[in-house]
């Protein structure tokens, strides 16, 4: 077996995300009493859609919630191996040398001034900006609240300065990664991607410290010397770990989630200052009761011909959220991104986020909380979702409420929404800051609602119709 991480004994993602979501309603019967796991595979393929929402709020009722969460976790690096032997539910071998290092020093003064433009207009300060996109029920309420603390604390002259920050970046390159800000902001970057970041070395305008692989550090090949590389980076500083490794295809989702987790795992928690991630909009994610309230509201104002195709349920049935008591989660999830995306995203960040936030280091017997940036991403269009339906439905999505940006735009948020979570005095909450972009105030589902998107952007741009028949 090629010895990289993969799937313990050749599952697929949808087995993995089956067996493990039906481990954990055995485990805790009380808490899933009402909830019925689809029995065979085929049926759960066909379903998981549905049933993770179902699953997700069931758990947030649960007294048993952060156990629940905890389970999974453990389970989900139970799941992958290094080749055929060595599971990553176990540490990753110590002994194994760091990769070589090539580390080249800031040219320029540090400061990050954030490009501001958004929804097609120049924003003077982030608090605007903020309270602007909560109005339009495209992000979550302590958004605002996030932005306008950094922006009294921490922005000077518009600038952002992180100079005495040691951040290390898995996914240096991923366009959702705000890399160059942080670099910008004078913080001591080590870059660890595939490839490396050839504009960044010969920039003359590289306002901080910059490291490297030479010959690019393998995620899926490369975990223990990753984990040696950057204990030997942080020189026993503290080091602010942030997780953005994706690629699409081959479970390739789930493996680099797991690979980055395992490495986590590895690290002295002494050096751990923080661990950022992002969450996809489109995964079963908890709501606020505001966002409720949100969903109601849009569904009692909606236009005509919204009311007609909810009618004819061409919007899918049930609302946007399934609901336990008090308690809420996003039907947001999208068939087309694969099970894999789902698995990777809830198990392998959302479930991972909050056992590493109530318990500390998932497969350590002694509990030491660690601090989670585990915020929720914008709708990006970005090159991971060039298939023609999501292209049509970005073109149609703004009909339906829901807005879409630009990697840069996403860059912008993402790291400033990460920095908050960096120097705020309170522990983030996994999931609370959520830039959704409407889709979680959307009182459809989110996978009958993107095909009703679709159409409207297909008959805007009936060239995708053309490029969607020839894929």
């Amino acid at each position: 077996m090629e010895q990289n991480v993969q799937m313990i004994d050749g599952k697929s993602a949808a087995q993995v995300l089956h067996d493990l979501l039906g481990a954990a309603v055995q485990t805790f019967p009380d808490a899933f009493e009402n909830v019925h796991l689809p029995n065979s595979l085929a049926a759960f393929r066909k379903q998981y859609v549905d049933f993770l929402p179902r699953f997700e709020v069931a758990r947030l009722a649960s007294k048993d919630r952060h156990a629940i969460a905890l389970h999974l976790a453990r389970a989900y690096l139970s799941q992958l191996v290094i080749g055929d032997s060595q599971p990553l539910s176990r540490p990753l071998d110590s002994s194994t040398p760091p990769l070589q290092l090539r580390t080249k020093a800031a040219k320029a003064s540090p400061g990050w001034t954030p490009a501001l433009h958004f929804l097609h207009q120049d924003w003077q300060s982030l608090e605007a900006l903020g309270e602007h996109l909560e109005t339009l029920s495209l992000t979550s309420a302590p958004v605002t609240e996030a932005l306008r603390w950094l922006e009294s604390n921490h922005l000077s002259n518009k600038t952002l300065e992180l100079q005495d920050r040691n951040v290390v970046v898995l996914g240096a390159g991923a366009e959702m990664a705000p890399t160059a800000q942080f670099l910008d902001a004078g913080a001591n970057v080590l870059w660890l991607d595939l490839a490396p970041p050839t504009a960044l070395i010969e920039s003359p305008h590289r306002r901080g410290h910059l490291s490297w692989i030479e010959g690019g550090a393998d995620l899926l090949r490369q975990p223990a010397e990753i984990a040696a590389t950057i204990i030997e980076f942080a020189k026993d500083k503290s080091i602010d770990l942030c997780l953005y490794a994706y690629a699409p295809g081959q479970a390739r989702e789930l493996r680099l989630t797991g690979a980055m987790n395992a490495i986590v795992e590895a690290l002295p928690v002494s050096i751990i200052a923080s661990i950022t991630l992002l969450l996809s909009p489109t995964t079963a994610t908890p709501l606020e009761a505001a966002d409720v309230h949100t969903m109601q509201s849009r569904q009692l104002r909606r236009p005509t011909w919204e009311t007609l195709l909810d009618k004819l349920h061409l919007l899918g049935r049930g609302g946007g959220c399934s609901t336990n008591g008090s308690f809420a989660a996003s039907r947001s999830l999208v068939g087309i991104q694969g099970a894999s995306y789902q698995a990777a995203q809830y198990l392998g960040k959302l479930m991972m986020a909050e056992a590493w936030t109530t318990h500390g280091q998932v497969l350590q017997s002694v509990s030491s909380t660690l601090r989670v940036s585990a915020n929720t991403a914008p709708i990006t269009q970005t090159r991971s979702v060039t298939h023609p339906v999501f292209d049509a439905a970005f073109g149609g999505a703004k009909a339906l409420g829901v807005e879409t940006l630009t990697p840069l735009q996403s860059q912008t948020l993402n790291g400033l929404l990460a920095i908050h979570d960096w120097l705020h005095p309170k522990a983030p909450v996994p999931a609370a800051l959520r830039v959704h972009g409407g889709i979680h105030t959307l009182p459809y589902p989110m996978n009958t609602a993107l095909l009703v998107a679709a159409a409207i952007g297909f008959a805007r741009r009936p060239s995708l119709l053309t490029r969607l028949l020839k894929s």
